[in-house]
Order: C-alpha cells, then sequence, then structure tokens
C-alpha cells in the first residue's frame, strides 16, 4: 500500500507502478485531479480516498478493483461510469461527495458481487419514481449495506424491494423525498438489522410485517405522515434497541406489549395523536436509555414504578394531558439528566410512597 504524507498533487507516475494492488491517499492534502493513470492499473483491488475530482475521459476502468472508498471529498460530476466496469467490485463508497444526476438503472445488473453500497449525501436522483436502480440490485446475492440517505431521489419504494438480497443488513434512506408507503414486501429482508426510513414523506399506515424482521435492531420512521395505530407485532422485534417515530400522524394507544421489548434503549413516539395512558409496563424496561413521548395526547398519572428505570438519561413527557402528582420515586434516578413535564396538568404536591 502506498502512503502520502506530504501535500501536492497526485503524480502522474503512479499510474506506473504495474504491480499495485493497494493505493490509499487518505488523510492528506492533496489537490488537483486524479490523474487518469490510476485507472489504467489493472491490478488495483483497493483504492482508499483520493482527492480533486474524478477524470471525465471515459473508457477507463479498474477491472479487478474490489473496494472503492471515494467518500468525503469534494468530487463533482456525474455518477462515474467507468464503476459500472468494475465487476469484481464489492464495496463502494462515494457518499459525502458533491455527485448528481441518475443513479445507473442498471447498477446491479454489472456489479453483481456488490456488498456494500454507500452513495449518501449527495444530490443523486433516480432515472424513475419506481428507483429501477434498486430492481437491479437484486441481481446482488451478497448484499449487505446500502445507504442512499440525503439524496433527491423523489420516488417511491417499489414492492421489488423485497427481492433484494436475503443478506441486507442496513437499509438507510433518509430525507430522500420518498413519497407512497413502506411495501409489506420488506419483510421479506429476515437479516434486516437497521431500517432508516426517516425525513421522508411516506404515508398510510405502519404495516405489520415489519414484526416479522426478528434481527431488527433500529427502526427509524420519524418526520413522515404514518397514520393510523402502532402495530402490536412491533412487539416480535426482540432485539430492537432504538425505535424512532416521532413527528408522525399516529394515533390510538401505545402498545402495552412494549414493555416485552427488553433490549430497548432508545424509545421517541414525539409528535403525534397518541391517546390513552401510558402503559405501565413501560416503566420495567430497566435498561432504557431515553424516552420521549411529549406532543400527544397522553392522559393518566405517573406510578411509582417510574422510579425502577435505574438507567435512564432523558424523560420528555411535555406537552401532553397527564394529572396527578409526581412520585417522589422519581429522586432514585441518578442518571437523569433531562426531565421535561411542562404543559401538562400536573398537581403542585409530590406522592408519597403509600401513594397518597
Amino acid at each position: 500500500m502506498l502512503h502520502n504524507s506530504h501535500a501536492g498533487e497526485i503524480p502522474y507516475e503512479i499510474g506506473n507502478l504495474p504491480n499495485l494492488e493497494q493505493l490509499g491517499l487518505e488523510g492528506n492534502n492533496l489537490v488537483g485531479h486524479i490523474p487518469t493513470t490510476v485507472f489504467n492499473i489493472s491490478t488495483l483491488k483497493w483504492l482508499n480516498t483520493l482527492s480533486g475530482s474524478l477524470p471525465s475521459i471515459i473508457g477507463f476502468g479498474l477491472p479487478n478493483v474490489e473496494r472503492l472508498y471515494l467518500g468525503f471529498n469534494n468530487l463533482t460530476g456525474k455518477f462515474p461510469s467507468f464503476i459500472t466496469n468494475a465487476s469484481k467490485l464489492q464495496i463502494l463508497d462515494i457518499g459525502h461527495n458533491s455527485f448528481s444526476g441518475f443513479i445507473p438503472s442498471t447498477i446491479g445488473n454489472s456489479l453483481t458481487n456488490l456488498e456494500w453500497l454507500n452513495l449518501g449525501m449527495n444530490s443523486f436522483t433516480s432515472s424513475t419514481p419506481d428507483l429501477s436502480f434498486l430492481t437491479s440490485l437484486t441481481n446482488c446475492k451478497n448484499f449487505r449495506v446500502l445507504s442512499l440517505s440525503g439524496n433527491p431521489l423523489n420516488g417511491f419504494l417499489p414492492t421489488s424491494i423485497g427481492n433484494l438480497s436475503i443478506s441486507l443488513e442496513s437499509l438507510y434512506m433518509e430525507g430522500c423525498n420518498i413519497t407512497g408507503n413502506i411495501p409489506q414486501e420488506i419483510s421479506s429482508l429476515k437479516n434486516f438489522m437497521s431500517l432508516s426510513l426517516s425525513l421522508n414523506e411516506l404515508t398510510r399506515s405502519i404495516p405489520d410485517t415489519l414484526g416479522n424482521l426478528q434481527q431488527l435492531q433500529g427502526l427509524h420512521i420519524r418526520y413522515n405522515n404514518l397514520e393510523g395505530s402502532i402495530p402490536n407485532d412491533l412487539c416480535r422485534l426482540n432485539n430492537l434497541v432504538d425505535l424512532y417515530m416521532e413527528g408522525n400522524k399516529l394515533s390510538g394507544a401505545i402498545p402495552e406489549c412494549f414493555g416485552n421489548l427488553t433490549n430497548l434503549r432508545l424509545l421517541s413516539l414525539g409528535s403525534n395523536e397518541l391517546t390513552s395512558v401510558i402503559p405501565s409496563s413501560l416503566w420495567k424496561l430497566k435498561d432504557i436509555l431515553q424516552i420521549n413521548l411529549s406532543s400527544n395526547s397522553l392522559i393518566g398519572t405517573l406510578p411509582l414504578d417510574f422510579g425502577n428505570l435505574k438507567v435512564v438519561i432523558s424523560v420528555d413527557l411535555s406537552h401532553n394531558h397527564l394529572t396527578g402528582g409526581i412520585p417522589t420515586t422519581i429522586g432514585s434516578l441518578q442518571n437523569l439528566q433531562l426531565l421535561s413535564l411542562k404543559y401538562n396538568s400536573y398537581k403542585v404536591q409530590f406522592l408519597n410512597h403509600l401513594g397518597a
């Protein structure tokens, strides 16, 4: 592997290294254009973080490259055409740049060995409203991670998303101008560990089939236009750690069975239209760190069991219709850093241990 620790341009002569397999240039102050000679090194398998801009000349390729890291630069232009010729590519990371234009609708047809694709935080869009590039990625049989967040895709999730590789573990599509509903077919991805669809314009209800994603650890669907009740089927997600659903139009009660989610650390249901009392089972989540139930229409009182949350750091119950007193057991929450009970109807007195 070649590392350059000096400022300046990448030398043109770097293309004269006929046996080079790994090229790492990250963490430098390199300027100027990336020499086109780099893309003539047919033995190159790993190219890590270049600066400057990609060559505009079409026809270069890296036939043996397996890992291509070009993220966190100021790279501009359209989707690099040479990439679709890299048939052995397993990891492609060009996130956090200034690329624009269409994601090739046939990207998965040629990159069938792709395992990890990060196009996030660019200005990519889709050539079709049904995000046809997603359908093409069903050809990638070992696909594990897809990150598209922060691109104005302006489309909807196709039912073909359920045909992505069963090995897919993570899907990040936050802030992508996605409309329509969450297709039930997404439940076919049994090895999902993280699903992030926040900051979009998703509508209709949360499909109860999400409860089939038994490996899921993170479910982030906040700030959409989702409506209806919270499915009890989500209580089957025994590995769930983060559940973010705030900023929607969810109504009805918080499922009592949420208390069965013993691995839950972060629960955020704020800014919805939830009613009824806070289920007593929530106060049994002794390992939970953050709870946000603010800006709903929740009623009832806080029980003495509130003191069971021994490791909780943040509790926001503001802007509800809670009444009664504040239990004295709150004094046992030694890790608590934020407690917001404002804009409720609490009495001044505190409850004592006898429940008076």
